[in-house]
């Protein structure tokens, strides 16, 4: 299941892939890798070759919709200073060299146009306007303030010519060199591909890792539920007809219907543990297998949920024979009422033997054992000798006045002979 959704989300990531940039990659590649440029400025004072000068250093960006190739020429200001900006479309480089010309007879290598940022135009109006001009670059500096800050220039439409970007600091100098009477050029080549801390691998690979991981969650979740889901159900299931048995074996205890006089009804009587209420004549109670009894309408809804005597805990199914099996793996219990028909005594009757022997007979049972294992052949014989109330002939035993070696311990033992 989690792979089909993981399946799901990359081909969902693959349609929604942006169509290629201008750079010939991919437009979230483009806008998640940004280049720098080296600059090499240098300037010359035809008055003063003493203030002529040069310097590099990697200070340009390109912009994301620019072409990443080399360009080099002379930097030209816009016409006048409310025009730095460029956002006027009458804006006009008139310092630029004339198209074809240049100096030593060779042709000119291009110029390039240093524009201001801001003016309320976009990079893209700025851009335009500066390859319409005849610019080979467009060089635009930050904001005041911003020191040598530089940022990824988005202008979609105007791709036509490189566009760079660079600081405050370095763009002012620029300008007053030229504003001085100077002729700054500028070399321009590629510098360094910076990608952002996530390219569009990494937005791919933690996108699929974040379904993967919720579907397998999901998965997982489902699973748990489905089989709590079951358990619960088994463990029901089987509680209902357990209780269903257990109603089935409760009916097999005894019922009485208390009377006036009974022990119970009597004002030592005891009361129902359920209820805590004395037992009254005319009530019905049903007696439990241990022999504790109690009102049937209290005893019975107790018996349907606990199955135990509320007094000593004794197991009443199991007492009616009724077994509990717990299954692997379900933890379900099954109940099997055995066939029982006869029903359950209420107490054990308690035989009470009288006496048949004066106290000769009670000397007989202390005698000697030896005695009476050598005329008793068997054990079966000696406990006939002992229990057996049908031949109390087997056992002459002389009365204490008649007995004169009663004192010694002395019993004489006669065998009958049939």
């Amino acid at each position: 299941m989690s792979v089909g959704v993981s399946l799901l989300a990359v081909a969902a990531l693959l349609c929604a892939a942006p169509p290629p940039g201008p750079r010939g990659g991919v437009g979230a590649a483009a806008a998640l890798t940004v280049w720098t440029a080296w600059l090499n400025v240098s300037w010359e004072d035809s008055t003063d070759r003493n203030r002529s000068g040069w310097e590099a250093s990697e200070s340009g960006l390109y912009g994301l919709d620019s072409p990443v190739r080399a360009a080099a020429g002379l930097l030209v200001l816009p016409d006048g200073r409310d025009s730095f900006n460029a956002c006027s479309a009458r804006t006009n480089f008139s310092g630029a060299p004339p198209p074809g010309g240049g100096g030593g007879g060779g042709g000119s290598p291009g110029w390039l146009a240093l524009i201001q940022r801001g003016g309320g135009c976009t990079f893209a109006d700025k851009i335009r306007l500066a390859a319409e001009r005849g610019a080979s670059a467009a060089v635009i500096y930050n904001y005041r303030g911003t020191g040598n800050d530089v940022l990824s220039m988005s202008h979609q439409g105007a791709e036509s010519i490189v566009a760079i970007m660079i600081g405050n600091l370095k763009g002012m100098e620029i300008l007053h060199r030229i504003e001085s009477g100077m002729k700054v050029t500028m070399v321009i080549e590629v510098g360094k591909k910076h990608g952002a801390w996530m390219n569009q691998y990494s937005v791919f690979f933690i996108s699929v890792s974040f379904f993967i991981v919720t579907a397998a969650t999901m998965g997982y979740f489902i699973f748990y539920s489905a089989r709590r889901l079951r358990i619960a159900r088994a463990q029901s299931r089987n509680q209902r007809q357990l209780k269903a048995k257990a109603k089935k074996a409760i009916e097999q205890l005894q019922l009485r219907t208390l009377k006036q006089g009974d022990k119970e009804t009597g004002p030592d009587g005891d009361s129902c543990v359920v209820c805590i209420e004395l037992y009254k004549p005319n009530e019905v109670v049903r007696i439990l297998t241990c022999n504790h009894l109690f009102h049937k309408s209290c005893i019975d809804p107790w018996l349907l949920e606990h199955r135990t005597c509320p007094m000593c805990k004794c197991d009443i199914l199991k007492a009616l024979g009724v077994e509990e099996d717990v299954e692997e793996g379900t933890e379900s219990v099954q109940a099997t009422v055995s066939s029982r028909t006869s029903n359950i005594s209420t107490a054990n009757e308690e035989d009470n033997r009288s006496e048949t022997a004066s106290s000769g007979y009670a000397s007989v049972q202390g005698a000697d054992e030896s005695v009476l294992e050598e005329y008793a052949p068997s054990e079966n014989d000696n406990m006939n000798l002992v229990n057996n109330e049908s031949q109390p002939s087997s056992v002459n035993v002389l009365p204490h006045i008649d007995n004169p070696s009663f004192e010694a311990d002395e019993t004489q033992v006669h065998e009958v002979k049939s």
